[in-house]
């Protein structure tokens, strides 16, 4: 489940990534949606998910020719309730922005137990080849 924070200045948008770090969440799991691009140097080293729903110029052209709505396709990755997509999008439209903070679930130990960095032990067949290793082959 999401957690949806609306806020309506950049300086909020601050104080709410903090809370919901507080909260537990990781860099990784906030994003913040915006009507337009924003350009934050506070988040510019951070894992902090920056989303526009305007897009780039072609996404902008592709939207005129399929009369796709932009704020639409960013909300639908979430679980919502119809009206909670759309009070989402008027609050998106009327230039607010939205932290939204979810949970990873995804489990990662299938990386950490195929791939060869993440093994303790060091391998002791003696020799250096790639075909004596367990790791990657060229």
């Amino acid at each position: 489940m999401s957690e949806f924070t609306i806020v309506q200045n950049k300086e909020e948008i601050i104080d709410a990534i903090n809370a919901k770090r507080e909260a537990g969440y990781k860099d990784s799991e906030i994003s913040v949606i915006s009507k337009t691009k924003l350009h934050m140097d506070e988040l510019h080293d951070s894992e902090v998910n920056l989303t526009s729903t305007s897009g780039s110029f072609s996404d902008k052209m592709a939207k005129v020719l399929t009369g796709e709505d932009g704020e639409e396709v960013v909300l639908s990755y979430y679980k919502l309730s119809d009206d909670e997509k759309a009070r989402y999008k008027k609050e998106i439209l009327n230039d607010n922005f939205l932290v939204v903070a979810t949970k990873d679930t995804s489990s990662h130990e299938e990386v950490e137990q195929a791939n060869a960095a993440y093994q303790d032990e060091a391998n002791t067949k003696g020799g250096h080849y790639a075909e004596e290793t367990d790791g990657p082959k060229s």
